[in-house]
């Protein structure tokens, strides 16, 4: 079975993902006959981004401009491509450029003064509270200066190729590809922006093709590009308390999946199904997740569509909310879904393209009912701006104020980090039709409209809490910017041009522009235009 071993980095077609790199490394080996190989990859990246404003109804602290960069580092070692051991190191990962800081803080700059700076230190942004600021108020929050770490040790596992099947063990990616509830963050394959992290786990792995046990051994296929694969898997993803073991956070995982290269008049076809069982002792977790993808090309169309829905209960968010709104800790039952699906038309100097996003919210101002409200992954980029950059600030603000709020109550967990959107899509329905040209070898144009709306009318849950909590306001919900909650975001215009050269550099500038709808104004119905633009380099092997 040496064809199950996942590629380090090209994953199978997607209509909604860049094929970028477009083949796995080269397993390269000492000598021609040796019995040990190595696989590696790398990848250095260094980008500006300019926000102007970031909050789009302050006029104080509204702009954001910085630079940062990472290198990416990946290796396999294997022994007859049998026993494998995969690593993935990230370094200076959001590292900013520059000696950052100020003396007696954290980060410390390694000279007090700007005008005699000889060295970088190792800083990254973050939420930091105002000086004298009042730590439950998300105003008094904005984005400041953190240490940050020279090396992030992203992937570690091993692998060994069985007569029956792959055995993995350790810490990896969360599933392959891009889907709307996890990413691996591998490659470069978001239409615009990058992808950073990526979902890991660790996790005990084993995946097989049932079916060829059947087949007499000459016509037994072993690829990882055909037939019908079973995985299951173990994931081990809290242990808060090694001597009480109901704290810990479990997940238990089987999953189908189909591909064939071509059927009849189809090509690139994949049908992926899976079931995930979530649960721990203390706070009476039982979550269930079902999902799928079905994706297919025809001629020259490539349509998929994405999908979750999770189902259960769990007391661990109400066990924190209760203590902001003195109502009783609940077992709060969970109803939440997402999907996306999208249809494009590839020619060789031209693409058209249609994606529809869908991430289900909550109207539930009293934070006492069904948990619906889903989040994407974070790395699975829906735009540049709106949800990329203003939300992801809005949220953070938020998040930060609250996360103060239930340490000083000493809550016994802080669900309220979860506000923080991280630039993921949630509570949204998007239509984003995008056309490609490619006007000549190496050049990339790329050009997008986004709507978005709100299914459920977006309000902020902290501040509507503690407003119901006083008794004193005759409009309890409030929105991030503390106007009446509103169920359009707005329309986001996107552009992109990327340069290639010599197949290992690319050059990328990236701009978008808002126009904010009724979920982005405050109280007095104000939400001014943002504009962004990222300017990127790219150096891989």
């Amino acid at each position: 079975m040496s064809g199950l071993a996942r590629t380090a980095h090209a994953t199978w077609p997607e209509p909604w993902s860049d094929d970028d790199p477009s083949e796995p490394p080269v397993r390269i080996t000492p000598t021609p006959t040796s019995d040990f190989g190595f696989r590696g990859a790398a990848e250095y990246r260094a980008q500006g981004v300019f926000v102007d404003p970031l909050d789009l109804s302050s006029e104080t602290q509204n702009k954001a401009a910085w630079l940062e960069h990472r290198l990416r580092l990946d290796g396999t070692v294997d022994y007859l491509d049998k026993v494998k051991l995969t690593t993935s190191i990230d370094m200076l990962d959001g590292v900013l450029w520059g000696d950052n800081g100020q003396l007696g803080s954290d980060p410390e700059p390694a000279n007090g003064a700007h005008i005699n700076t000889n060295n970088p230190n190792l800083s990254k942004m973050c939420m930091t509270l105002d000086p004298g600021g009042n730590q439950a108020d998300p105003h008094a929050y904005h984005y400041g200066l953190c240490p940050a770490d020279a090396i992030d040790v992203r992937r570690l596992y091993g692998d060994v190729i069985t007569p029956i099947g792959l055995f993995r063990v350790g810490r990896q990616a969360f599933t392959e590809g891009s889907s709307v509830a996890l990413n691996d963050g591998d490659g470069r394959h978001n239409r615009f922006g990058v992808a950073n992290k990526g979902n890991s786990v660790d996790r005990i792995l084993f995946a097989t093709k049932p079916l060829e046990g059947f087949k007499p051994k000459d016509l037994r296929d072993t690829s990882e590009t055909k037939g019908f694969f079973f995985i299951t898997a173990y994931d081990q993803l809290v242990i808060d308390e090694p001597m009480l073991p109901g704290f810990q956070l479990h997940d238990f995982i089987l999953a189908t999946r189909y591909l064939q290269p071509k059927i009849g008049r189809f090509r690139d076809v994949e049908l992926r199904a899976y079931y995930t069982y979530r649960w721990d002792g203390h706070f009476d977790t039982n979550v269930h997740a079902v999902g799928g993808r079905a994706v297919a090309r025809l001629g020259d169309f490539f349509a998929g569509v994405d999908a979750v829905g999770v189902l259960g209960e769990t007391r661990e968010v109400s066990d924190a909310f209760h203590l902001i709104t003195n109502d009783p800790a609940v077992s709060q039952p969970i109803r939440q879904m997402g999907a996306r699906a999208v249809i494009r038309y590839d020619r060789p100097k031209w693409t058209a393209y249609l994606e529809g996003d869908y991430a289900s919210g909550t109207s539930d101002t009293t934070l006492k009912g069904p948990l619906t409200q889903f989040r994407w992954a974070e790395d699975t980029n829906v735009g540049l701006l709106l949800f990329k950059q203003v939300l992801a600030y809005q949220t953070a603000r938020e998040a930060a104020a609250a996360t103060a709020l239930l340490n000083n109550l000493h809550a016994p967990t802080i669900p309220v980090e979860s506000i923080a959107t991280r630039g993921a899509l949630t509570d949204a329905l998007v239509l984003f039709p995008q056309a490609d040209v490619k006007p000549v070898k190496h050049v990339l144009l790329r050009g997008g409209v986004m709507m978005a709306w709100a299914p459920a009318a977006v309000f902020d849950p902290i501040a509507t809490a503690q407003r119901r909590a006083s008794g004193s306001y005759q409009n309890i919900a409030v929105n991030y910017n503390g106007g009446a909650p509103g169920h359009f975001y707005g329309t986001e215009l996107d552009a992109r041009a990327e340069w290639r050269y010599l197949e290992h550099f690319a050059f990328d500038l990236e701009a978008a522009l808002l126009f904010p709808g009724d979920a982005l104004q405050d109280e007095d119905h104000h939400a001014v235009r943002s504009f962004m633009t990222e300017a990127r380099t790219t150096f891989f092997f």
